[in-house]
């Protein structure tokens, strides 16, 4: 798999799914934290039995975030004392947004900037605070290239994605690339549901080539202007990668490092500074690799912050497509937390306030590039929690306990095992058998490494050192995940 470095670039390495505990619904009366059928507003809780609290929080918007939001979760359900229940929908940006607009959750996400206008008209009643950088990759199967081998203008790429070009021998094709590629059709993928990924690439192309694309800067799909058997809309970023990666001769969009895990080629792209880059780390083919966060200008932050991530994001200083400066990549985006500054609920708020911190947090900042994008620099991210402990706040009158958060190196105090504290020092077995699982793979890992060392002199023992070694990592990880199965069978059942 891929991760982001530190120092902006694309890098192999991993991250791992945790368990979540299920928490089961008792029949409760009107207005406690479970009811039938689909939700329709906010969230409210049940305090009225000490000992007994029982917390809900729901979300839903782009899939980009979707893993290391779960990560999150699942760490706060597994350290309260409490029974508390968080759930994400990963169903895109856009009907993230619709739900939001509608009153259906507590929070959204979506990888760009919402207009003032929610909740029946009330203006700036919400907060938008980014939380990641992310980049959008160009990728493709084409046949015996690689990333970077291949370059693509944004005026080629918008007429492939109106439908101008669709033939990858194209003249315009051949300009970009200085290759004649062969006479085949180009298979172009796109999102066929609301999605912040195209809501990007349209973006860049209105922004990079406006003559070619005229349409609006928008979340909807493609496939009004795409028709026929050689344009497939798929759902989700991991619908695109494995519809690109289905057949030769394909095109399609996605996160960048997603792109990167499934070894697709990526294509250069062309900056305002007039440099062709790529995503991928190691200037592959010669192409220098792009500094991701660095589109992230002072100017940048200052818009952000002269609007207190309030009001109407979606103007052109708060975007980050054909950004200016040496290295930027010219399609990149913030992922976003959309949460109200005022809730029905105050222990709703207070439970919003505690999650909005836990994302902001040092701990998940630091687990941002195990899920293929990047952190937010300090001086942007201290802006940003700034405007989210201040600016959310209770509706409802009387006293309400904020939660807390208990670290794993501080001392107990009077609250660690209260009904509000989210303790480090409470942890699922689970954790400890990944932790371990990490940790003979990496020695594995070693082992193999060195063994292919040794038997270079030995070329025929070579491919049977290598699936010797693969066999037993296989064998030791099925073992491990069946006792996750196990775990998580178990833990269905609880109360």
């Amino acid at each position: 798999h891929e991760v982001m470095k530190g120092d902006g670039k694309i890098n192999s390495g991993g991250a791992s799914r945790r368990q979540r505990f299920a928490l089961a619904c008792a029949a409760l009366v009107a207005g406690s934290m479970c009811v039938s059928g689909a939700r329709a507003a906010q969230s409210v809780q049940d305090v009225n039995t000490a000992g007994l609290e029982r917390f809900q929080l729901h979300g839903s918007g782009t899939t980009n975030p979707s893993k290391l939001i779960w990560y999150a979760m699942d760490l706060l359900e597994e350290r309260a004392r409490s029974f508390v229940r968080m759930t994400y929908r990963s169903v895109g940006s856009g009907t993230g947004e619709t739900d939001w607009n509608t009153d259906a959750a507590d929070f959204a996400s979506t990888d760009y900037g919402l207009s003032s206008i929610v909740s029946g008209g009330t203006v700036n009643d919400y907060l938008q605070l980014p939380f990641q950088i992310g980049a959008i990759g160009i990728f493709h199967t084409v046949p015996g290239y690689g990333s970077a081998e291949l370059k693509i203008s944004a005026c080629t790429l918008a007429k492939i994605y109106t439908g101008a070009i669709t033939m990858w021998n194209d003249a315009d094709i051949k300009a970009d690339t200085g290759i004649t590629l062969a006479a085949e059709k180009i298979h172009v993928v796109f999102r066929s549901d609301g999605s912040s990924s195209t809501y990007g690439l349209k973006g860049y192309l209105n922004a990079g080539c406006n003559t070619v694309y005229t349409g609006t800067v928008s979340s909807s799909s493609f496939s009004s202007l795409l028709s026929g058997d050689a344009y497939h809309g798929v759902q989700g970023s991991d619908g695109v990668r494995r519809e690109i990666a289905a057949r030769a001769y394909s095109i399609g969009y996605l996160d960048a490092g997603h792109g990167h895990a499934d070894d697709l080629a990526e294509f250069s792209l062309k900056n305002t500074e007039g440099e062709w880059l790529v995503t991928k780390e190691g200037n592959p083919a010669g192409i220098t690799s792009a500094d991701i966060p660095s589109v992230v200008t002072t100017a940048v932050q200052n818009a952000y912050t002269g609007a207190s991530f309030s009001g109407d994001l979606t103007g052109a200083s708060f975007n980050l497509f054909n950004k200016a400066g040496s290295g930027v990549w010219p399609i990149c985006a913030f992922t976003y937390l959309h949460v109200r500054k005022v809730y029905s609920s105050a222990e709703t708020a207070a439970l919003v306030r505690a999650f909005v911190s836990f994302i902001l947090s040092d701990e998940i900042q630091a687990a941002v590039s195990n899920f293929y994008f990047f952190p937010l620099d300090t001086t942007f991210l201290a802006s940003v929690r700034t405007a989210a402990s201040t600016g959310i706040t209770p509706a409802a009158t009387g006293s309400v306990t904020d939660w807390t958060f208990e670290t794993s190196t501080i001392a107990a105090t009077a609250t660690s095992m209260g009904a509000k504290t989210f303790s480090k020092k409470r942890q699922a077995y689970v954790d400890y058998a990944l932790e371990i699982l990490e940790s003979d793979v990496a020695s594995l890992q070693t082992s193999v490494a060195t063994l292919e060392e040794e038997s270079h002199d030995a070329p025929s023992l070579k491919p049977l050192t290598g699936l010797a070694a693969f066999d037993f990592v296989m064998s030791f990880a099925a073992l491990i995940i069946g006792s996750i199965a196990l775990h998580k069978a178990r833990s269905n059942g609880r109360i």
